[in-house]
């Protein structure tokens, strides 16, 4: 079925290998491309900063090549910083998970035992 590619019969293990990376590699292509688009708007925003400033504002920025072309550089590297302390959150987040649900698991357990509510009487009839 793969012998154009030299991958060989569908039970080879080359085959389950080679899909494998290419599904790894289509994914982390389209967050690359993604990303690069995210940083390109956040850029093309921050460049027109200086104008809508001026305009809006009224904030005497000189609107110049250097001054845009600073407030885009600006802005991808502020985008790039968020994005890598973003990152590592959710990696420090995933690293304790197993803790914080087991610190749920044994706080459940201890708050049954402690807070039993008190068996409700009968409402009294009177005849």
């Amino acid at each position: 079925m793969f012998e154009f590619l030299g991958l060989g019969g569908l039970g080879d293990q080359s085959v389950i290998i080679f899909f494998a990376l290419f599904i790894v590699f289509t994914i982390i292509a389209y967050k690359l491309v993604k990303f690069l688009f995210k940083a390109f708007m956040i850029g093309l925003v921050a460049a027109l900063f200086p104008v809508v400033g001026n305009m809006v504002f009224g904030l005497g920025i000189e609107i110049s090549l250097y001054n845009m072309v600073w407030f885009a550089l600006t802005g991808i590297a502020l985008f790039v910083g968020y994005s890598a302390v973003r990152m590592g959150w959710k990696f420090v987040r995933l690293i304790f998970s197993p803790f914080r649900l087991l610190r749920r698991k044994s706080g459940k357990k201890e708050t049954k035992q402690e807070t039993k509510p008190p068996a409700k009487e009968a409402p009294k009839t009177s005849e």
